[in-house]
């Protein structure tokens, strides 16, 4: 998981990082994406959705919680809560950076 360790903050990324972070985790995009479908209630992301980002640190333990689960019933009420928001939030990552804002929480804790 921490192979990626540069992406502490993923909305710092431009654009073109964006596209060439997914680039470079095409194996991990088509895994996370697919397992995402399996897990998440509607609406489902759509195909440009930034699922390599589950392998990216601010995302370890969503990423350990849904490869810990077989079905979307099996994840608790907080890892399924996780799942819908990590959607909602990163619906528009890779078409968009209108309207974002660094994890305020990371900055300060690194800056």
């Amino acid at each position: 998981m921490d192979t990626y360790d540069f992406l502490a903050d993923p909305r710092a990324l431009t654009m073109q990082e964006r596209f060439a972070a997914r680039e470079r985790m095409q194996a991990a995009q088509r895994r996370w994406l697919s397992r995402i479908r399996d897990l998440a209630e509607a609406p489902q992301p759509e195909d440009d959705f930034p699922a390599f980002l589950l392998e990216t640190r601010p995302f370890h333990q969503l990423a350990r919680a849904l490869n810990g689960a077989a079905r979307a019933k099996d994840l608790s009420t907080e890892d399924a809560d996780q799942l819908a928001w990590f959607i909602r939030a990163f619906a528009d990552y890779m078409r968009t950076r209108d309207g974002e804002e660094i994890f305020p929480a990371l900055h300060r804790l690194t800056g």
